[in-house]
């Protein structure tokens, strides 16, 4: 495994010691950090979701319920009071 030396600031180092997760290597740290970074593309963010192609947000349950509650909206069981 080869290994470069960086010259930081010392403003930027307590900083990322302050982000580093206990276990973790200055390298993980990095790693992950730059992982979580925006996009700079479309492209790029499409790829990104690529990973999570085919895991809905919604259980299956609860995906049936909104399709029903679309189709006939749910009403409050609770007698409506009269208007005076």
């Amino acid at each position: 495994m080869a290994f470069t030396t960086l010259t930081i600031r010392q403003e930027v180092a307590r900083r990322l010691k302050a982000a580093k997760a206990a276990g973790e290597s200055y390298s993980d740290t990095l790693e992950r950090l730059l992982e979580n970074q925006p996009s700079k593309t479309v492209e790029q963010w499409l790829a990104s979701l690529a990973p999570l192609e085919g895991h809905g947000i919604f259980s299956v349950k609860t995906r049936e319920r909104l399709k029903r509650d679309q189709r006939v909206p749910r009403h409050s069981p609770r007698k409506r009071r009269a208007v005076a």
